[in-house]
């Protein structure tokens, strides 16, 4: 074979995560927790106004907490409704900041943010998805680890109000683990 179809090979194994002794690389979920908005998950359930104060929306924490190992991945994933306000002072956009913060709200190193705009008089009903993993977050060993998810308005004059539904989830990934392609 000419170098070039051999290189050609080694991208394709390397695409497919074939690695070169046969096996493919494969990460492995573990552990799985949510917080779901109870005793309904769906829009307007809740009427949570916003602020320019981040307000803890759902938190994984306690018996919801990670049980993780160094090198584990975390997915997290959630969905939140919420509608923009015309609150009487012109502003016609409000704007909406989530964030997931890592084992305490605010204070703990922010993993996440995303900013989402609606206008408050027109489609102003929204529903903010996100994923987002977040790389070794037990780099120091064994260790129980907290996730947090904050909604806040960060322009002056704007409203907003979380209506539902809220979900928040965290998966624990195993980092990959080698398999034989011929079992």
């Amino acid at each position: 074979m000419s170098d070039s179809t051999n290189k050609e090979m080694a991208q394709q194994d390397t695409f497919e995560g074939i690695l070169k002794d046969g096996g493919i690389e494969r990460g492995v979920l573990t552990e799985f927790t949510a917080s779901v908005l109870q005793p309904n998950n769906f829009s307007e359930a809740i009427a949570l106004p916003l602020s320019g104060t981040p307000m803890v929306l759902a938190a994984l924490t306690g018996a919801q907490a990670l049980g993780l190992d160094a090198g584990d991945r975390v997915w997290l994933t959630g969905t939140v409704g919420w509608r923009a306000v015309a609150n009487g002072t012109g502003v016609t956009r409000a704007d909406v900041m989530f964030r997931i913060f890592r084992n305490a709200p605010v204070t703990g190193l922010q993993v996440f943010s995303i900013r989402e705009s609606a206008e408050s008089g027109f489609d102003n009903f929204e529903a903010t998805s996100f994923d987002h993993i977040d790389i070794n977050p037990a780099a120091d060993g064994n260790m129980l680890v907290s996730y947090f998810l904050t909604a806040e308005l960060p322009l002056a004059g704007s409203a907003a109000t979380v209506i539902g539904p809220v979900t928040f989830m965290a998966s624990e990934l195993k980092p990959g683990l080698k398999l034989s392609c011929c079992d």
